[in-house]
């Protein structure tokens, strides 16, 4: 059944959005998105995922920049998201399949697209490990504003590891992806880079 929930989320300046999510409640506010979590149905085996939703007029953040800072490292390179091609174990990679231009800053609205939400994922039938995920939002990467997923999900040839950030910059949203080493640990380290609490679930049938 659709979430047709009508559900008001209060804002950090007291304004509300109405979403239609099941169970929504509001992790951050980055740069006019608010970062949501919920289920797109109720009574349904859909889980718990990340949405975003845009803030129309306004440039907000999840928390105050700070004018010191120490000089972060190097970026690293990041592959092309429309380069990738690799194997996409559920509908929560969305992001995978989010349009960018070439210079890597998204020219379209990312209201509604489905995100995985962090935790430990089993298989439906063997109960088997096969992803865990590690989400990470605020000032996360050259002390922008970002969300930053770290994952390993289980292959027939082992374990691969994943990284999946968005920066939201003021000309957009950009999309940096990588796949076999995970640079972004550098900048989840200070106290203006949170962590979001995983969850243990079982994938979706």
């Amino acid at each position: 059944m659709p979430a047709f929930s009508g559900i008001e989320l209060k804002l950090s300046d007291n304004r509300t959005i109405n979403v239609d999510l099941a169970e929504a409640r509001l992790i951050s506010e980055l740069k006019g998105y608010a970062i949501i979590a919920g289920r797109t149905c109720v009574d349904c085996d859909e889980n718990t995922a990340i949405f975003l939703e845009k803030i129309d007029g306004d440039q907000l953040a999840s928390q105050p920049r700070d004018t010191e800072r120490e000089e972060p490292p190097e970026p690293q390179e990041f592959a092309a998201l429309d380069e990738l091609g690799h194997d996409s174990r559920s509908d929560d990679r969305a992001r995978d399949r989010a349009q960018a231009d070439t210079d890597g800053v998204a020219d379209v609205d990312l209201s509604g697209e489905r995100f995985s939400y962090p935790g430990q994922y089993r298989d439906y039938l063997t109960k088997e490990l096969v992803e865990k995920t590690r989400m990470f939002y605020g000032h996360c990467h050259e002390n922008s504003p970002a969300l930053l997923w770290l994952t390993e999900y289980r292959t027939e040839k082992g374990w691969v590891k994943e990284e999946y950030l968005l920066v939201f910059r003021d000309e957009g949203v950009e999309h940096r992806y990588n796949q076999s080493r995970q640079p972004s640990i550098y900048y989840i380290k200070n106290e203006r880079c949170r962590e979001l609490p995983g969850i243990s679930v079982t994938t979706e049938p």
